[in-house]
């Protein structure tokens, strides 16, 4: 096998901004209903004893001692839950997706901000002398609704009136229970006003500085965008997906694409489809062109006479196709092609090397040659879709007219690794690959074909680090030689594995070669990059190959090797530079909300405790 570059061998334009560690922040997941019911009843004690326990020294109203730590409860426990089973009818008005479940959750969230609040109050209280209680209370129910319209104006997509009047609900509970403990008196009232207007404007400021970025940089704001997002990555809504396809497609820009197939059409078995689409499976979730392999197999009918396999070709982020729309012409010219297949041949060479540490390999099967990349155990990532389009007229003038360009996308370090047109490796591997076609085709012979598919599903990302498609090993057994080409539907392979996982095929097959899918759909794991090999062992990942790879050699029998291309287009893709200019903005968002969110709250708790001064 190959001596590749040592690992941290100088790249061009290595850095790139990944959208799957950002998008993934938008999985999650509220707890159950009833767990977060029992959590606001539990906070409600602890803010009860905060607000009421009287401290030596310190004044009290005389409902707040002893037995009125109980209607202290009460108090918080019946605005907090009351206003979730309100709140619940009122989003749900507005946006179908929303649910109990996420209204209590913003209930327990908004008890455990008030907690947080009347903590500052206590030591504050203990340093600058004794704020009364009764307007703590009012300051502290309009902090909840600053809380909540930060929350609901994004979940109600970006409708700001009508989240204002659903984040009133529970802190004008709060406040009416205050008054009717205390007494109801005009002063009061217009602090509350004051709190509640304070409130409103420290939560607007929030949301336009988090909304500024991408509303200068695409017209649509992020804020907007927030809720289609949740829905599509939690819930796989229709809606969500809808919006956020729309969204893309709105800068997106038409490019002209490339398909190749190679078909194994196998003696008394199921036939066997390469699918080479010049398509990068992203941008992230099941957004348009991500979960591409799944998506074909389905559009070609994995399962019903025919397997298929999609391995990354040649793309970056460029060639994200937007919608599910587009890529249905994908999908349809690859379903045209299947009857459009070259007449095949039994002619065929071993997968060769042209020199040690060679960066593209190649073997001729039939009219059809694939032409192997990787950089491995140097960093690897996406390459240069013009890259492999240089690599076909290469193949054509030397009489290959079908082929199929396989980026083994199997060697990841973040950031590092992406091969752009006119860089140096990019040059290496036009190199390569011309040396790697002509010894392919010196080594070329008449003889029997022989191919097998063995095939490992039941893995998920979140605990495999593994999307749908799972695990195929195609066996080709060519030229006197067997070669397995093994192929998991997971975006990249972590450094250093590749070679040991080669060297586990190689026990069984003269060649071999690990490729991933790049699938973006992987990333829906929140916080994590989620490259194989980063849940699933080695050793575990061995065992699958040893056994996937012994159901290929199972499987093998004498194939006819056909081939196909075409180019596709125009189809529209997000295009040069629009992934970078997204990923900068939603950083920029996730920078200003970072900063802004304490700092508004803390801005808020001093103007209201100026209040309090002022009014007292």
């Amino acid at each position: 096998m190959s001596s590749h570059p040592e690992p941290g061998a100088p790249q061009t334009r290595e850095k790139q901004y990944n959208p799957h560690r950002r998008s993934s922040r938008f999985r999650m997941r509220a707890p159950g209903a009833g767990l977060s019911a029992l959590g606001v009843l539990a906070l409600s004690v602890v803010l009860a004893f905060l607000a009421f326990l009287p401290p030596v020294g310190w004044p009290v109203p005389a409902w707040g001692t002893g037995a009125g730590i109980l209607v202290g409860w009460s108090l918080f426990a019946i605005p907090l839950l009351a206003g979730a089973f309100i709140t619940y009818p009122l989003g749900q008005g507005a946006q179908a997706s929303f649910t109990l479940r996420r209204s209590l959750f913003l209930a327990l969230t908004s008890a455990a901000v008030f907690t947080g609040m009347l903590i500052l109050w206590r030591l504050g209280s203990m340093a600058l002398g004794y704020l009364s209680v009764e307007g703590v209370l009012l300051l502290g129910f309009s902090v909840t609704f600053w809380f909540r319209l930060i929350v609901l104006e994004p979940l109600l997509e970006g409708r700001r009136s009508y989240a204002l009047l659903v984040g009133l609900v529970t802190p004008l509970l709060g406040m009416a229970g205050t008054f009717g403990l205390e007494g109801l008196t005009l002063l009061r009232v217009a602090e509350a006003v004051l709190f509640l207007a304070l409130s409103f404007l420290a939560a607007a400021a929030v949301l336009w500085v988090t909304d500024r970025p991408m509303r200068r940089e695409f017209g649509t704001g992020g804020v907007t965008l927030l809720q289609p997002l949740m829905a599509h990555m939690n819930h796989r809504d229709p809606q969500g997906q809808a919006r956020m396809e729309a969204f893309f497609e709105s800068v997106s820009i038409e490019e002209d694409l490339r398909l190749d197939l190679v078909y194994f059409e196998t003696e008394g078995n199921a036939p066997v489809v390469l699918v080479a689409p010049s398509v990068h499976p992203g941008p992230f979730a099941a957004l348009g062109s991500s979960d591409l392999p799944a998506k074909l197999a389905r559009g070609l009918g994995d399962g019903k006479g025919l397997r298929v396999l999609v391995p990354h070709s040649p793309s970056t982020h460029d060639q994200d196709i937007p919608t599910t729309a587009e890529l249905e012409k994908v999908v349809r010219t690859a379903r045209e092609l299947l009857p459009d297949l070259s007449a095949g041949g039994t002619r065929a060479s071993p997968l060769v090397e042209p020199r040690p540490g060679s960066l593209v390999r190649a073997q001729v099967l039939g009219d059809a040659v694939l032409l192997v990349l990787t950089q491995a155990p140097a960093p690897t990532d996406d390459i240069d879709y013009a890259l492999a389009e240089l690599l076909r007229e290469e193949a054509s003038r030397l009489g290959l007219s079908r082929v199929a360009i396989l980026d083994a996308h199997n060697s990841f370090v973040e950031h590092h690794g992406d091969v752009p047109f006119g860089s140096p490796t990019g040059f290496r591997i036009l190199e390569d690959g011309k040396a790697a076609l002509r010894q392919a085709i010196a080594e070329t012979r008449e003889g029997t074909i022989r191919v097998g598919l063995g095939a490992k599903g039941g893995f998920t990302p979140e605990l495999d680090g593994i999307a749908g498609e799972g695990l195929k090993v195609l066996v080709v057994e060519a030229a006197g030689r067997r070669t397995a080409y093994a192929l998991f539907d997971a975006n990249n392979l972590y450094q250093g594995l590749r070679d040991p996982l080669v060297r586990v095929m190689r026990e069984s097959v003269e060649d071999a070669e690990v490729f991933t899918t790049d699938n973006h759909v992987v990333h829906e794991v929140r916080g994590a990059v989620n490259t194989l090999g980063e849940r699933r062992s080695l050793e575990e990942l061995s065992q699958d190959l040893r056994e996937t790879l012994r159901a290929a050699l199972a499987d093998l029998r004498p194939a006819r090797v056909r081939a196909a291309g075409r180019r596709i287009g125009p189809v529209k893709v997000l295009g040069p530079g629009t992934t970078d200019r997204l990923m900068t903005s939603l950083a920029d968002s996730f920078l200003l909300f970072g900063v802004y969110f304490p700092v508004s709250l803390l801005t808020l708790l001093l103007a209201g405790t100026l209040v309090l001064a002022w009014f007292r």
